[in-house]
């Protein structure tokens, strides 16, 4: 008998992995914007009828950070109040609920990886949306599985290493902070840690997910230009250039250290991701070949 995972958000990166990591025994029931909209409860009270599905995993989020600032009202729908429509619809019916969310609640002054329970201090409107929307999952659904996350990349959607790619195969050269720690994330890699979170139903609460090890983000771009250059894509002019955040200035602040602390979370689901590098490689190749 297969059990059926309804996925929303299943066009962006992760839920897009979610579909390529399948395993054995399951299926996914797809819903993007154009299925579902996640801020109306009818409609998701809808969405879970019509799937009847074992469990469900929200994918979908208002990512730009930067949008988030300019977008206040649109983000909070998106990353607080759908998250609890999806968790209360999904109680009432018995369903487990797994929710991605972000190093981006926490406010980046920490000398150490932060801890699952560890103190939440966004300093962006989109980091206090996501906050907000583990809270009202939470509360609505206290079985419920938060999974934070970061930094996360792959050949396809819009993320970082395909912006370095972009940049650096144009022959441009990059002015990229080294004053921002944390740890890129494949979502392939993720998409393994949300089934085999799907597959523990004794799992609740929050978890910290991110591939192994620490780097800035010129450490990633780094990786990419080094990718680049051993495949022979790397034209003249292109280059990196480490800079302060205080160059480099956007509208959302940015955690200067946002590094999770994962090993109890890896050990619950007995999954260690490869490290960071391997990832950015991954998915640097993956974009060169697209």
């Amino acid at each position: 008998m297969t059990n059926r995972l309804l996925v929303f958000g299943s066009l962006g990166q992760v839920g897009t992995a979610l579909q390529r990591t399948l395993p054995p025994l399951w299926s996914v029931v797809a819903h993007d914007v154009g299925e579902t909209d996640i801020r109306r409860e009818g409609d998701v009270a809808a969405a879970l009828h019509a799937a009847r599905p074992d469990a469900i995993v929200n994918c979908a989020a208002f990512t730009n950070v930067d949008g988030a600032e300019a977008q206040p009202e649109e983000a909070h729908e998106v990353n607080a109040v759908a998250p609890g429509i999806i968790a209360r619809a999904a109680a009432h019916a018995g369903i487990r609920f797994i929710h991605i969310s972000t190093d981006y609640v926490f406010d980046g002054t920490a000398s150490q990886p932060y801890a699952p329970d560890a103190p939440t201090s966004p300093q962006s409107v989109y980091g206090r949306t996501k906050r907000d929307g583990e809270t009202r999952v939470l509360e609505a659904a206290p079985s419920s599985v938060i999974v934070r996350t970061a930094w996360v990349h792959s050949g396809g959607g819009a993320n970082f290493v395909r912006t370095a790619v972009r940049h650096l195969t144009a022959g441009r050269a990059m002015r990229v902070v080294d004053d921002q720690v944390g740890t890129p994330t494949r979502a392939e890699h993720l998409a393994i840690a949300l089934w085999r979170v799907v597959e523990r139903p004794e799992l609740a609460g929050t978890l910290h997910f991110t591939d192994s090890g620490v780097a800035s983000w010129f450490d990633v771009a780094v990786v990419v230009l080094e990718t680049l250059r051993a495949a022979g894509r790397l034209p003249e002019g292109a280059s990196i250039t480490p800079i302060p955040t205080s160059e480099y200035p956007l509208p959302a602040r940015r955690p200067a250290y946002s590094v999770l602390e994962k090993h109890e979370s890896w050990r619950a689901i007995d999954y260690v991701p490869p490290h960071w590098r391997d990832g950015v490689i991954r998915s640097t190749s993956e974009l060169l070949n697209a």
